[in-house]
């Protein structure tokens, strides 16, 4: 009798125990042209990836140490920091006890293009830059895919983002050109912060936790010196995720073939346990007599197999791409044929590296659907780009399907 009760109360404490290691879905209202019944995480040729991801969720979810890294590349889809900072909170509610990391920050405004809205760098003085569209960039890039360059003496930039990822210590990504320059930071309080230089880095650490603060270039000289920013890393104890987007406007697979310190740098701030890949649409903004669906899947395995020189296990999950149109006039568009077949070859690519598939295109509905999203007010006239409303639900769609995968995992 006492083995039986003995063996209840064991099966009770694993039932509860795995219970509360289950992750809720974000309650989503019914929409009429969400296929519902592709939302969930497709693997072509196994779980084995995902298995080690969910192995260090549930360790950190426990207590234990370390942090979960994920890596969103992507275009203008992720440079708008909507769907990723959405996702970025999603995640963080597996881990809502543990502080949250906000993951690399970029001046995108002093190049005068759109930012993610949830930090703020506003700048002064005048700046060069150079992005991963260009055939042969100017300057070496890194993670963030481009470089904003500080090239005159009143060259500054403010630095502020929300409470939630207040921050210890930044990390200033980048190199002096043309003599010797140094970055210094003042603080809120009007400090100022000289930099240690650790590696190729220069870390700065904060007296108590920090929202904002200002950077300066000490010893900047127009026509002579200059500092090379490839982005801002903040740093926090006691982190359990850090979700890092690299996101450029306009760029393809082959675009972040370019940027020559991108492996080096995700090797050195966030080895990725989990890379989400959004690119494809701008590849595929070709008629279908000029897209190949083989130099697609070539440029993708070279960036694949890049990330994994630096971690060998990361669970991939590649996001096909939205249905969207192709403008083949001055006034006249057709949806992109190409939508389809980039949705295969994203499928292939999962079979060959043991991937996850979201389907997005079918998610959407299919070719035609973005007419229904735009109707719906999701999506933007030009039929490519998501409203933030639409960005948001795609991002919750991912999100819950993850969890479903992860859940059914725990069972």
């Amino acid at each position: 009798m006492k083995m039986r009760w003995s063996v209840i109360l064991l099966f009770l404490f694993l039932w509860l125990t795995g219970s509360a290691q289950r992750l809720k879905c974000v309650e989503i209202d019914g929409y009429d042209y969400v296929n519902f019944d592709a939302c969930y995480l497709q693997f072509p040729a196994g779980h084995q990836r995902y298995e080690a991801l969910y192995r260090k969720i549930g360790h950190l979810r426990r207590g234990g140490e370390g942090v979960v890294n994920i890596l969103h590349v992507g275009g203008s889809h992720v440079q708008a920091g909507v769907m990723s900072h959405r996702l970025r909170c999603n995640f963080s509610r597996m881990m809502q006890e543990r502080p949250q990391s906000r993951g690399l920050m970029f001046p995108f405004r002093v190049l005068r293009t759109n930012a993610p809205l949830d930090y703020d760098f506003s700048g002064s003085g005048s700046w060069k830059s150079a992005r991963c569209l260009e055939s042969f960039p100017s300057y070496p890039l890194g993670l963030s895919g481009a470089v904003a360059v500080a090239a005159s003496e009143d060259c500054l930039l403010d630095l502020s983002v929300g409470e939630a990822f207040s921050f210890q210590r930044l990390r200033l990504l980048g190199e002096p050109m043309g003599g010797e320059v140094n970055p210094l930071i003042v603080t809120a309080g009007a400090d100022t912060l000289r930099a240690e230089k650790v590696g190729e880095d220069f870390l700065f650490t904060f007296p108590k936790p920090a929202t904002n603060c200002s950077i300066v270039f000490e010893g900047l000289k127009r026509d002579s010196t200059s500092f090379l920013l490839r982005g801002v890393w903040p740093e926090r104890d006691g982190v359990g995720i850090t979700y890092t987007e690299s996101g450029i406007n306009g760029a393809a697979v082959p675009s972040w073939l370019r940027a020559e310190l991108f492996t080096e740098e995700l090797s050195r701030l966030c080895p990725p346990d989990l890379v989400i890949f959004g690119i494809g649409i701008n590849d595929a903004n070709v008629s279908s007599d000029k897209f190949s669906a083989e130099t697609f899947k070539e440029n993708y395995r070279q960036l694949i197999n890049s990330i994994l020189s630096v971690s060998p296990n990361a669970a991939l999950l590649f996001i096909t791409n939205n249905d969207c149109w192709l403008r083949v006039g001055r006034r006249r568009h057709v949806f992109n044929a190409n939508s389809p077949i980039v949705e295969q070859a994203m499928i292939e690519l999962a079979k060959e590296f043991n991937g996850a598939v979201f389907n997005q295109f079918q998610v959407m509905g299919g070719l035609g659907s973005s007419s229904e999203w735009v109707a719906a007010g999701l999506m933007n006239r030009d039929h490519v780009h998501f409203l933030s409303s639409g960005y948001r639900l795609m991002a919750d769609l991912i999100y819950n399907a993850f969890v479903q995968d992860y859940n059914d995992y725990l069972r």
